[in-house]
């Protein structure tokens, strides 16, 4: 009898070793101490067929640790910014390393130009992004690896640089949006924004990001000069205004100094926001397509939140 109950078990555990090849942790020694919710482990085998008969894509079969696994995520998502491989004990400004997946997909549909891996001008692009990151998701400058921060300062447009921390402070979006025009003509008030409001604006307006692009490089390091667009998709509010649906874009010119170990000393940018903020502005103010309380014509009511 003894022999018969084993053979019945290893008969069983042999099914469910089959049956659960896509859940190898039901095949681990320490299963057998577990309270299963209906009193044994689950058998998949009616889902498992259906997977494997409609499944649309097949790949070789490869083994990966939880570990191995992350990390093969991370380098499919982070390709454009190899600096996020090595974050170390860096302190992140939303408590966990970013992730670039619609932003990535942007760029990727709307590239204009496909530069040869290890090329110049993708060492120069892979830089401008991984720059753009940590300001834009680190909080201590020790924790950068793309600037040499003792001797960092950005040039916007020919005005005064600005230190690393006050470019920190500031935001990316602040940063290069500070202008001299008189108030009147001011669409955008840097001065009346803070790090936060800056950027959920533009995550506002732009919601698959803001994707950015070398047209082409000039010269190589130490001074490395170089043209570039910037673009999205305005399918959000902004500062009032109603979505278009439409691509908004800028291109400019930059000029980056970086030092032995390539880390940006100086970086000079030129470009027109009025290409910017045309395609932004040019959504009717909300208050237009409120719902009324009479007429044939109506709109879904919206509201505008930055006054909320």
């Amino acid at each position: 009898m003894a022999s018969s109950v084993d053979a019945i078990e290893g008969g069983l555990s042999s099914l469910r070793l089959a049956a659960d090849k896509y859940r190898s942790i039901l095949n681990e020694e320490k299963t057998g101490n577990i309270r299963w919710r209906y009193g044994g482990p689950p058998i998949f085998d009616t889902v498992n067929k259906l997977f494997e008969e409609e499944r649309t894509h097949r790949q070789t079969s490869i083994t990966l640790s939880t570990s191995k696994a992350n990390m093969a995520t991370r380098e499919e998502r982070d390709k454009y910014r190899s600096v996020l491989e090595d974050a170390g004990q860096v302190q992140w400004r939303y408590g966990k390393p970013p992730a670039f997946h619609t932003v990535n997909q942007l760029f990727e549909e709307g590239q204009t130009k496909v530069w040869p891996e290890g090329s110049l001008e993708e060492t120069v692009q892979n830089a401008i992004k991984s720059w753009e990151m940590e300001f834009s998701h680190k909080i201590r400058l020790q924790d950068f690896k793309t600037i040499n921060p003792d001797k960092f300062k950005l040039f916007v447009n020919g005005r005064e640089g600005l230190t690393a921390e006050e470019t920190l402070k500031l935001g990316s979006y602040n940063a290069l949006l500070k202008n001299s025009l008189p108030e009147e003509f001011q669409y955008y008030k840097p001065e009346e924004e803070s790090f936060e409001s800056s950027h959920d604006a533009f995550r506002s307006a732009l919601p698959r990001g803001f994707a950015w692009e070398i047209l082409s490089v000039y010269s190589g390091p130490p001074v490395i000069a170089f043209k570039f667009r910037h673009w999205g998709y305005f399918e959000g509010n902004f500062k009032g205004h109603a979505p278009t649906g439409e691509m908004v874009q800028f291109l400019g010119l930059g000029v980056l100094k970086v030092d032995e170990l390539l880390r940006v000393e100086e970086i000079e940018i030129y470009y027109d926001p009025g290409e910017l903020f045309g395609g932004l502005l040019k959504g009717p103010p909300l208050s237009e397509t409120k719902t009324t309380d009479s007429g044939d014509n109506t709109a879904e009511k919206q509201s505008c939140p930055f006054i909320h």
